[in-house]
Protein backbone atom coordinates (compact mmCIF):
# COMPACT_ATOMS: atom_id res chain seq x y z
CA UNK A 1 0.00 0.00 0.00
CA UNK A 2 1.58 3.29 -1.01
CA UNK A 3 1.90 6.26 1.94
CA UNK A 4 -0.74 8.30 2.13
CA UNK A 5 -0.79 12.07 1.97
CA UNK A 6 -0.80 14.08 5.21
CA UNK A 7 -4.34 14.11 7.24
CA UNK A 8 -6.17 17.08 7.06
CA UNK A 9 -8.03 17.13 10.17
CA UNK A 10 -7.98 18.48 13.52
CA UNK A 11 -9.79 17.39 16.71
CA UNK A 12 -12.47 19.98 18.45
CA UNK A 13 -13.25 18.42 21.96
CA UNK A 14 -16.46 20.40 22.81
CA UNK A 15 -18.61 23.08 21.56
CA UNK A 16 -17.22 25.62 23.85
CA UNK A 17 -13.64 25.32 21.71
CA UNK A 18 -15.19 25.28 18.74
CA UNK A 19 -13.67 28.26 16.68
CA UNK A 20 -14.65 29.46 12.77
CA UNK A 21 -11.38 27.67 11.21
CA UNK A 22 -11.23 24.34 12.68
CA UNK A 23 -12.09 21.23 11.27
CA UNK A 24 -13.97 18.49 12.70
CA UNK A 25 -13.53 14.89 11.62
CA UNK A 26 -15.37 11.55 13.02
CA UNK A 27 -12.59 10.12 11.12
CA UNK A 28 -10.37 12.20 14.03
CA UNK A 29 -11.98 10.33 17.08
CA UNK A 30 -12.00 7.32 15.38
CA UNK A 31 -8.58 6.68 14.63
CA UNK A 32 -7.13 8.90 17.13
CA UNK A 33 -8.80 8.82 20.49
CA UNK A 34 -6.86 5.24 21.59
CA UNK A 35 -3.81 7.43 21.80
CA UNK A 36 -5.49 10.10 23.26
CA UNK A 37 -7.36 8.67 25.70
CA UNK A 38 -6.15 7.20 28.96
CA UNK A 39 -6.24 3.69 29.24
CA UNK A 40 -9.35 3.88 31.51
CA UNK A 41 -11.30 6.17 29.46
CA UNK A 42 -10.55 4.42 26.29
CA UNK A 43 -13.45 2.53 24.35
CA UNK A 44 -13.20 -0.62 23.20
CA UNK A 45 -16.38 -0.54 21.07
CA UNK A 46 -17.32 2.21 18.17
CA UNK A 47 -20.46 3.11 16.79
CA UNK A 48 -20.85 5.26 14.31
CA UNK A 49 -24.02 6.90 12.73
CA UNK A 50 -24.16 8.75 9.84
CA UNK A 51 -27.32 10.76 9.08
CA UNK A 52 -27.06 11.11 5.27
CA UNK A 53 -27.83 14.47 4.47
CA UNK A 54 -28.70 15.71 8.15
CA UNK A 55 -28.17 19.02 8.86
CA UNK A 56 -28.66 21.05 11.97
CA UNK A 57 -31.96 22.26 10.49
CA UNK A 58 -33.31 18.41 10.21
CA UNK A 59 -32.63 17.52 13.84
CA UNK A 60 -34.20 20.83 14.88
CA UNK A 61 -37.30 19.76 13.00
CA UNK A 62 -36.97 16.61 14.07
CA UNK A 63 -36.69 17.29 17.82
CA UNK A 64 -39.68 19.88 17.42
CA UNK A 65 -42.19 17.24 15.46
CA UNK A 66 -41.09 14.27 18.47
CA UNK A 67 -41.13 16.59 21.35
CA UNK A 68 -37.35 15.12 21.94
CA UNK A 69 -34.91 13.08 20.11
CA UNK A 70 -32.60 10.40 21.56
CA UNK A 71 -29.36 12.26 19.87
CA UNK A 72 -30.09 15.21 22.97
CA UNK A 73 -28.87 12.47 24.98
CA UNK A 74 -25.42 12.94 23.65
CA UNK A 75 -23.49 15.24 25.76
CA UNK A 76 -20.41 16.24 23.05
CA UNK A 77 -21.22 18.45 20.59
CA UNK A 78 -19.65 19.83 17.43
CA UNK A 79 -19.66 20.96 13.45
CA UNK A 80 -18.11 19.07 10.75
CA UNK A 81 -17.39 21.40 7.55
CA UNK A 82 -17.37 18.58 4.71
CA UNK A 83 -16.10 20.26 2.10
CA UNK A 84 -14.08 17.61 -0.72
CA UNK A 85 -10.48 17.92 -1.73
CA UNK A 86 -11.19 20.48 -4.86
CA UNK A 87 -14.78 21.91 -3.93
CA UNK A 88 -17.04 23.84 -1.41
CA UNK A 89 -19.88 20.90 -2.15
CA UNK A 90 -18.83 17.39 -1.12
CA UNK A 91 -20.82 14.04 -1.83
CA UNK A 92 -21.59 11.12 -0.08
CA UNK A 93 -18.32 9.28 -0.96
CA UNK A 94 -15.76 12.13 -0.86
CA UNK A 95 -16.92 13.28 2.94
CA UNK A 96 -17.29 8.87 3.75
CA UNK A 97 -13.90 8.82 2.62
CA UNK A 98 -12.56 11.89 5.08
CA UNK A 99 -14.58 9.81 7.81
CA UNK A 100 -13.23 6.29 6.97
CA UNK A 101 -9.91 7.52 6.61
CA UNK A 102 -9.04 11.09 7.84
CA UNK A 103 -8.25 12.36 4.64
CA UNK A 104 -10.23 14.56 2.15
CA UNK A 105 -10.41 13.63 -1.57
CA UNK A 106 -12.17 14.21 -4.51
CA UNK A 107 -15.98 14.08 -5.31
CA UNK A 108 -16.91 10.17 -6.03
CA UNK A 109 -13.64 8.48 -4.99
CA UNK A 110 -14.10 6.17 -2.46
CA UNK A 111 -11.36 5.45 0.14
CA UNK A 112 -8.80 6.68 -2.66
CA UNK A 113 -6.37 9.95 -2.13
CA UNK A 114 -7.17 12.72 -5.35
CA UNK A 115 -3.82 11.17 -6.70
CA UNK A 116 -5.17 8.16 -6.87
CA UNK A 117 -2.90 6.18 -3.58
CA UNK A 118 -5.06 3.35 -1.61
CA UNK A 119 -6.04 4.85 1.57
CA UNK A 120 -6.19 2.51 4.78
CA UNK A 121 -9.78 2.84 6.35
CA UNK A 122 -10.47 2.29 9.90
CA UNK A 123 -12.33 -0.79 9.32
CA UNK A 124 -8.84 -2.11 8.31
CA UNK A 125 -7.27 -0.97 10.74
CA UNK A 126 -9.47 -2.66 13.19
CA UNK A 127 -9.12 -5.89 11.95
CA UNK A 128 -5.80 -5.57 11.52
CA UNK A 129 -6.33 -5.19 15.39
CA UNK A 130 -8.52 -8.04 15.92
CA UNK A 131 -11.57 -5.84 16.56
CA UNK A 132 -14.87 -6.84 14.50
CA UNK A 133 -16.46 -4.54 12.04
CA UNK A 134 -19.75 -4.01 10.73
CA UNK A 135 -22.27 -2.29 8.73
CA UNK A 136 -25.49 -1.26 8.00
CA UNK A 137 -27.57 1.46 5.78
CA UNK A 138 -30.55 1.64 4.14
CA UNK A 139 -29.48 2.44 0.86
CA UNK A 140 -27.65 -0.41 -0.96
CA UNK A 141 -24.75 -1.89 1.09
CA UNK A 142 -23.10 -1.17 -1.68
CA UNK A 143 -23.62 2.75 -1.91
CA UNK A 144 -20.92 5.20 -0.97
CA UNK A 145 -21.64 5.97 2.39
CA UNK A 146 -20.92 2.13 3.51
CA UNK A 147 -18.69 1.25 0.62
CA UNK A 148 -15.61 3.49 1.85
CA UNK A 149 -14.99 1.82 4.97
CA UNK A 150 -14.51 -1.31 3.19
CA UNK A 151 -13.62 -0.92 -0.63
CA UNK A 152 -11.14 1.42 -2.32
CA UNK A 153 -12.23 2.58 -6.20
CA UNK A 154 -12.57 5.82 -7.79
CA UNK A 155 -15.68 6.19 -9.15
CA UNK A 156 -18.41 5.51 -6.36
CA UNK A 157 -20.56 3.85 -9.47
CA UNK A 158 -18.44 0.84 -9.74
CA UNK A 159 -20.74 -0.91 -7.28
CA UNK A 160 -20.06 -4.48 -8.27
CA UNK A 161 -16.28 -3.98 -7.79
CA UNK A 162 -17.21 -2.56 -4.43
CA UNK A 163 -19.52 -5.85 -3.86
CA UNK A 164 -16.23 -8.30 -4.85
CA UNK A 165 -14.31 -5.87 -2.76
CA UNK A 166 -17.06 -5.97 0.22
CA UNK A 167 -17.15 -9.75 -0.02
CA UNK A 168 -13.42 -10.08 0.68
CA UNK A 169 -12.79 -7.83 2.92
CA UNK A 170 -12.96 -8.50 7.11
CA UNK A 171 -15.60 -7.18 7.44
CA UNK A 172 -18.23 -9.28 10.07
CA UNK A 173 -21.88 -7.82 9.90
CA UNK A 174 -23.64 -6.66 6.35
CA UNK A 175 -26.95 -4.92 6.73
CA UNK A 176 -28.88 -3.50 3.74
CA UNK A 177 -29.86 -3.56 0.63
CA UNK A 178 -27.94 -4.07 -2.68
CA UNK A 179 -28.01 -8.30 -3.31
CA UNK A 180 -28.51 -7.30 -7.03
CA UNK A 181 -24.57 -6.42 -7.08
CA UNK A 182 -23.53 -9.56 -5.59
CA UNK A 183 -25.61 -12.35 -7.16
CA UNK A 184 -23.82 -13.86 -11.16
CA UNK A 185 -25.27 -11.75 -13.76
CA UNK A 186 -27.47 -15.14 -15.07
CA UNK A 187 -29.34 -14.30 -12.26
CA UNK A 188 -32.76 -12.12 -12.81
CA UNK A 189 -32.46 -8.62 -10.76
CA UNK A 190 -28.31 -9.03 -10.99
CA UNK A 191 -26.59 -5.48 -11.54
CA UNK A 192 -23.24 -7.72 -12.37
CA UNK A 193 -21.57 -8.41 -15.75
CA UNK A 194 -20.12 -11.45 -14.91
CA UNK A 195 -20.21 -14.95 -13.16
CA UNK A 196 -19.06 -14.24 -9.49
CA UNK A 197 -21.31 -15.04 -6.93
CA UNK A 198 -20.51 -13.23 -4.28
CA UNK A 199 -23.20 -14.90 -1.90
CA UNK A 200 -21.88 -17.88 -2.00
CA UNK A 201 -17.98 -16.85 -1.23
CA UNK A 202 -20.12 -14.96 1.59
CA UNK A 203 -21.79 -18.60 2.88
CA UNK A 204 -18.41 -19.73 3.16
CA UNK A 205 -17.49 -17.50 6.38
CA UNK A 206 -20.95 -16.24 7.28
CA UNK A 207 -24.79 -16.83 7.22
CA UNK A 208 -26.68 -14.82 4.49
CA UNK A 209 -30.29 -14.18 5.00
CA UNK A 210 -32.97 -12.38 2.49
CA UNK A 211 -35.20 -11.55 5.35
CA UNK A 212 -35.51 -9.81 8.65
CA UNK A 213 -37.28 -12.75 10.23
CA UNK A 214 -34.47 -14.73 9.14
CA UNK A 215 -32.11 -12.13 10.14
CA UNK A 216 -33.72 -11.94 13.35
CA UNK A 217 -33.56 -15.97 13.83
CA UNK A 218 -29.53 -16.14 14.17
CA UNK A 219 -28.65 -16.87 17.15
CA UNK A 220 -25.22 -16.99 18.57
CA UNK A 221 -23.57 -15.67 15.30
CA UNK A 222 -20.82 -13.07 15.54
CA UNK A 223 -20.72 -12.49 11.63
CA UNK A 224 -23.87 -12.70 9.35
CA UNK A 225 -25.19 -10.56 6.08
CA UNK A 226 -28.91 -9.72 5.52
CA UNK A 227 -29.68 -8.47 1.95
CA UNK A 228 -33.04 -7.04 2.49
CA UNK A 229 -33.87 -5.46 -1.46
CA UNK A 230 -32.25 -5.90 -4.99
CA UNK A 231 -31.17 -2.44 -3.99
CA UNK A 232 -31.86 0.38 -1.34
CA UNK A 233 -35.03 -1.24 1.29
CA UNK A 234 -37.95 0.61 1.14
CA UNK A 235 -38.55 4.52 2.37
CA UNK A 236 -38.97 4.21 6.59
CA UNK A 237 -43.15 4.98 5.80
CA UNK A 238 -43.70 1.68 3.78
CA UNK A 239 -41.57 -0.95 5.46
CA UNK A 240 -42.58 -2.82 8.75
CA UNK A 241 -39.17 -3.06 10.23
CA UNK A 242 -36.98 -0.22 11.23
CA UNK A 243 -33.32 0.98 11.28
CA UNK A 244 -33.46 0.42 15.52
CA UNK A 245 -34.45 -3.01 14.91
CA UNK A 246 -31.50 -4.01 11.86
CA UNK A 247 -29.21 -1.80 14.52
CA UNK A 248 -29.96 -3.94 17.74
CA UNK A 249 -29.34 -6.98 15.85
CA UNK A 250 -25.92 -5.70 14.31
CA UNK A 251 -24.64 -4.61 17.99
CA UNK A 252 -25.95 -8.36 19.29
CA UNK A 253 -23.63 -10.09 16.96
CA UNK A 254 -20.58 -7.90 16.84
CA UNK A 255 -20.58 -7.51 20.71
CA UNK A 256 -20.54 -11.68 20.83
CA UNK A 257 -16.59 -11.00 19.48
CA UNK A 258 -14.08 -10.79 22.16
CA UNK A 259 -11.78 -7.88 20.90
CA UNK A 260 -14.71 -5.08 20.76
CA UNK A 261 -15.94 -3.79 17.59
CA UNK A 262 -16.63 -0.92 15.31
CA UNK A 263 -20.32 -0.48 13.39
CA UNK A 264 -21.48 1.82 11.15
CA UNK A 265 -25.01 2.87 10.68
CA UNK A 266 -26.63 4.84 8.53
CA UNK A 267 -29.61 6.33 7.81
CA UNK A 268 -29.49 6.80 4.00
CA UNK A 269 -32.70 7.97 2.98
CA UNK A 270 -32.60 11.44 4.81
CA UNK A 271 -30.77 12.68 1.65
CA UNK A 272 -33.43 11.23 -0.50
CA UNK A 273 -36.26 12.92 1.80
CA UNK A 274 -33.61 15.94 1.31
CA UNK A 275 -33.20 15.83 -2.96
CA UNK A 276 -37.16 15.70 -3.26
CA UNK A 277 -37.86 18.62 -0.89
CA UNK A 278 -40.02 16.42 1.13
CA UNK A 279 -40.85 17.53 4.46
CA UNK A 280 -42.37 14.72 5.65
CA UNK A 281 -40.38 12.00 4.53
CA UNK A 282 -37.56 13.72 6.39
CA UNK A 283 -39.14 13.72 8.99
CA UNK A 284 -40.15 10.08 8.51
CA UNK A 285 -36.45 9.16 8.00
CA UNK A 286 -35.49 11.19 10.59
CA UNK A 287 -37.88 9.17 13.57
CA UNK A 288 -36.29 6.28 11.76
CA UNK A 289 -32.13 7.34 12.10
CA UNK A 290 -33.20 8.40 15.98
CA UNK A 291 -34.64 5.32 16.73
CA UNK A 292 -30.94 3.90 15.92
CA UNK A 293 -29.26 6.27 17.58
CA UNK A 294 -31.66 4.93 20.50
CA UNK A 295 -30.16 1.73 20.33
CA UNK A 296 -27.06 2.44 20.56
CA UNK A 297 -27.49 4.85 23.24
CA UNK A 298 -29.22 2.21 25.37
CA UNK A 299 -25.70 -0.76 24.67
CA UNK A 300 -23.28 2.12 25.16
CA UNK A 301 -25.54 3.06 28.75
CA UNK A 302 -25.42 -0.57 30.35
CA UNK A 303 -22.04 -1.44 28.30
CA UNK A 304 -19.89 1.36 29.79
CA UNK A 305 -17.12 0.98 27.06
CA UNK A 306 -18.87 2.22 24.16
CA UNK A 307 -18.21 5.50 22.20
CA UNK A 308 -20.98 6.26 20.03
CA UNK A 309 -20.65 9.24 17.46
CA UNK A 310 -23.73 10.57 15.55
CA UNK A 311 -22.69 12.90 12.46
CA UNK A 312 -23.70 13.61 9.09
CA UNK A 313 -21.79 13.58 5.62
CA UNK A 314 -23.16 16.99 4.32
CA UNK A 315 -26.51 18.98 4.47
CA UNK A 316 -28.91 18.52 1.34
CA UNK A 317 -31.64 20.80 0.43
CA UNK A 318 -30.95 23.99 2.03
CA UNK A 319 -33.52 23.24 5.05
CA UNK A 320 -35.26 25.86 7.01
CA UNK A 321 -37.91 26.03 9.01
CA UNK A 322 -40.86 28.57 10.20
CA UNK A 323 -43.16 29.10 12.47
CA UNK A 324 -46.94 28.87 10.79
CA UNK A 325 -50.09 29.25 11.86
CA UNK A 326 -52.60 27.35 10.20
CA UNK A 327 -56.62 26.69 11.27
CA UNK A 328 -55.59 23.85 13.49
CA UNK A 329 -52.74 25.94 15.27
CA UNK A 330 -49.05 26.48 14.67
CA UNK A 331 -46.71 24.37 12.97
CA UNK A 332 -43.64 23.78 11.58
CA UNK A 333 -43.31 24.86 8.10
CA UNK A 334 -40.00 23.29 6.33
CA UNK A 335 -38.65 25.71 3.63
CA UNK A 336 -35.99 24.22 1.18
CA UNK A 337 -33.33 26.29 -0.98
CA UNK A 338 -32.06 23.75 -3.36
CA UNK A 339 -33.12 20.19 -4.07
CA UNK A 340 -28.86 19.68 -3.68
CA UNK A 341 -26.33 19.41 -1.27
CA UNK A 342 -25.04 22.35 0.40
CA UNK A 343 -21.65 23.46 2.04
CA UNK A 344 -23.54 23.91 5.69
CA UNK A 345 -21.16 22.61 8.10
CA UNK A 346 -23.09 19.60 9.94
CA UNK A 347 -23.36 18.35 13.30
CA UNK A 348 -21.59 15.90 15.51
CA UNK A 349 -22.72 14.47 19.37
CA UNK A 350 -20.97 12.14 21.26
CA UNK A 351 -21.25 10.16 24.04
CA UNK A 352 -19.13 7.65 25.69
CA UNK A 353 -15.46 7.16 27.11
CA UNK A 354 -13.37 9.54 25.15
CA UNK A 355 -16.27 12.00 23.86
CA UNK A 356 -14.34 15.06 24.13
Amino acid sequence: MTTPPKRDCTMISSMKRFGPHCLLLAATALMTVSCASTVANRPENIILLIGDGMGVAHLTYGSLAADSMNAERMPVGGLVKTFPYDGMITDSAASGTAMATGHKTRNGMISISPEGDTLMTVFEHAEENGMSTGLVATSSITHATPAVFVSHVVDRGMQAEIARQMTGSGVDVIIGGGWAYFVPAGIEGSKRTDDLDLIGSLRERMPVVRSVDELNGLDGENTAAAFLAPREVPPASEREYSLAELTAKAIEILSAGENGFILMVEGSQIDWAGHDNDGDAILSEMKDFDGAVGKALDFAELDGRTLVIMTADHETGGLALEDSLTHSGRMVKPEFMTDEHTMVMVPILVYGPGAE
